[in-house]
């Protein structure tokens, strides 16, 4: 319970059910809405449980780990949407297909110097 607060509505059994729904690809905010509580509500789970967090971290990659397996046998499918697909996974994963900054190969700014050799100065 938080100081001040109303009780916390948070079950240590949330730990298992959180990895199972995030195993099918399901998002905070669908696990949010399957409890009837705000999504805040469960990223307050995470940061007060140690037990919660570290399930909520793992899963997160869970779901991730199955979106990317989808993608996979979306890319032989002529009929998928591939703009809806990229918007959905930069949405929700932030995946890009830019570089990251530190990733980006660095461009060093060159100074060219031309010195013109025998050229007439007189009109």
């Amino acid at each position: 319970m938080m100081a001040g607060g109303r009780p916390t509505k948070y079950k240590p059994e949330y730990c298992q059910l959180f990895d199972e729904f995030m195993s099918k690809g399901k998002s905070v905010k669908q696990f949010a809405a399957h409890l009837k509580v705000r999504r805040e509500t469960i990223y307050q789970w995470a940061k007060d449980n140690e037990e919660f967090s570290n399930i909520f971290t793992q899963a997160k990659e869970y779901a991730e780990a199955y979106w990317e397996d989808e993608l996979q046998t979306m890319m032989y499918d002529r009929n998928i949407n591939a703009p809806l697909a990229k918007l959905y996974f930069a949405n929700r994963f932030g995946w890009t297909d830019r570089p990251k900054e530190e990733e980006a190969p660095k461009q060093e700014q060159q100074k060219v110097v031309i010195e013109v050799i025998g050229a007439n100065t007189s009109n």
